[in-house]
């Protein structure tokens, strides 16, 4: 994108293509000094300059031809300085309005998509290569840069969450006298005691890459997760809460209707969980569907959008674009045709039960369920819409299906641990019917999913709670018209 900005835009001088952190000073010293006249030679890798609209641009071996700078080592790289926003702030109308977070940079890459790359992404286009900083560095910065500034609110750019944070960073954070409010990305396969960390470190919003509550169409995007691991991910977000960004991701090439009917179906179920919303796949520069779209069957046209802005060849606005639209797609756009109810039935039925969930979440009493152990009974609490009782009392072989199932045990493993205690198929089957029809379990992916929290669990984050930063609406100053 930046060589075909370069060599069309003759008004560009330079182009820096990659991660320019090491290289910005000294070019920026060059250029003040040299202007348009340095030679191609004498320019970082990765820049362009006017020289090479003459001598011919560089190429690489990468997938895309364009060198690109890349920093190896994440440790060296200086802190922001935020002070002229702040300034800034300080003079603006809106300054008691503004909640501002500190964006802050521990990583760079994606430590799943160099194993195995999401179908759609392209965020890090030829930079995938995961890179992070020691993990005592990170938490001494998030120290440091809250000192300086005077706020709790981190929100990591990060593509995701390194591993070994779990261990070396969360502990230490946990540990701090004064908690920060701290966002990350992260995978969604999380286990209950990491959720647990996490909130006790004072990461009290992720958003990890949930986009599908089935697996056939998780499978399709590659993500390396199943719908049963992201309805427990929500069910433990809920529980220590920490609130979640995420999605039904729809339109992947190889998807069935039919698939979204299922979904559908168990939406209901899930309201007393954190609901997503749905959002329609774009295909993105640098994604497998991109530079594969063959063997996904997709013929692949720049959006439309970008021909009322760059006046290019078909040829070079396909080297200039981001994103892309398929030219065979009746969804292009972004949204199913809302008459066309015959030709996606299952994709409707969970744009409108998504609606439906959203709407119960937002209401003055959010349902629950949730469940008390006296050690002998369960007692569970269901105020969901699909509630078959209020209260329910749930003993004996009942009890211990529904702990195991609080786990999302494999059916056959559960079966198999109450055989060995003498129970009977007939009776293990009648007791998996009754909390099924209850609608205290699910069955995803071969395992028994318990959906009721245990009581007490941690109030939710509002909105405003955001470690990003908001911006109150509710009053404007005196003196400032309203639009």
């Amino acid at each position: 994108m930046g060589r075909t900005t370069h060599a069309r835009f003759p008004w560009v001088n330079y182009i820096v293509s990659g991660e320019a952190d090491a290289l910005m000073g000294a070019l920026c010293w060059d250029i003040l000094h040299r202007g348009k006249d340095i030679p191609s030679a004498d320019l970082p890798f990765g820049v362009f300059g006017p020289a090479h609209r003459e001598a011919g641009y560089p190429s690489t071996s990468r997938r895309d031809l364009v060198p690109r700078a890349a920093i190896k080592n994440m440790r060296d790289l200086p802190l922001p300085d935020f002070s002229d926003y702040f300034t800034e702030l300080e003079r603006s109308l809106y300054a008691d309005r503004i909640h501002p977070g500190l964006p802050l940079e521990f990583s760079r890459g994606c430590w799943w998509g160099e194993r195995s790359p999401c179908t759609f992404c392209g965020l890090n286009g030829g930079s995938i290569t995961y890179r992070q900083k020691p993990a005592e560095q990170a938490v001494e910065e998030m120290i440091e840069m809250s000192a300086r500034y005077g706020l709790s609110r981190i929100e990591a750019v990060d593509n995701i969450l390194a591993i070994d944070y779990f261990e070396k960073a969360l502990p230490s954070l946990t540990a701090l006298p004064k908690k920060f409010a701290i966002f990350f990305e992260v995978k969604a396969n999380l286990k209950r005691h990491e959720v647990e960390k996490l909130a006790g470190a004072g990461v009290r919003w992720i958003q990890p890459g949930i986009e599908s509550l089935d697996t056939r169409v998780l499978k399709l995007m590659g993500k390396g997760t199943t719908a049963a691991h992201n309805v427990q991910l929500l069910k433990w977000c809920r529980q220590y809460g920490v609130r979640v960004s995420w999605s039904v991701l729809w339109g992947f090439p190889g998807e069935s209707d039919a698939w979204y009917s299922e979904i559908a179906a168990c939406l209901p179920l899930l309201h007393h969980l954190q609901p997503g919303r749905t959002v329609r796949l774009r295909y993105q520069r640098y994604s497998p569907y991109h530079y594969a779209s063959g063997k996904y069957g997709l013929k692949l046209l720049p959006a439309a959008s970008y021909r009322y802005v760059y006046p290019l060849s078909e040829g070079d606005l396909k080297d200039q674009v981001y994103y892309f639209e398929d030219n065979e797609d009746n969804d292009v756009g972004g949204h199913y045709i809302a008459g066309d109810v015959n030709r996606r039935p299952g994709l409707q039925a969970v744009a409108r039960g998504v609606d439906a969930w959203l709407r119960s979440w937002y209401e003055p009493k959010r349902p629950i369920l949730s469940m008390r152990d006296s050690g002998e009974e369960l007692t569970v609490e269901d105020t969901r819409a699909i509630a078959v009782e209020c209260k329910h009392r749930v003993k004996g072989l009942k009890r211990e299906i529904l702990l195991a199932a609080d786990e999302g045990v494999p059916e056959t493993l559960l079966r198999k641990r109450l055989a060995a205690t003498n129970v009977r198929q007939a009776e293990i089957d009648a007791g998996i019917a009754e909390m099924t029809a209850r609608k205290l379990i699910i069955r995803l992916d071969g395992r028994l999913v318990g959906l009721p929290l245990w009581h007490p669990y941690q109030p939710m984050p509002g909105m405003t709670a955001f470690p990003g930063g908001y911006f109150d609406r509710r009053a404007m100053p005196v003196g400032i018209p309203r639009a």
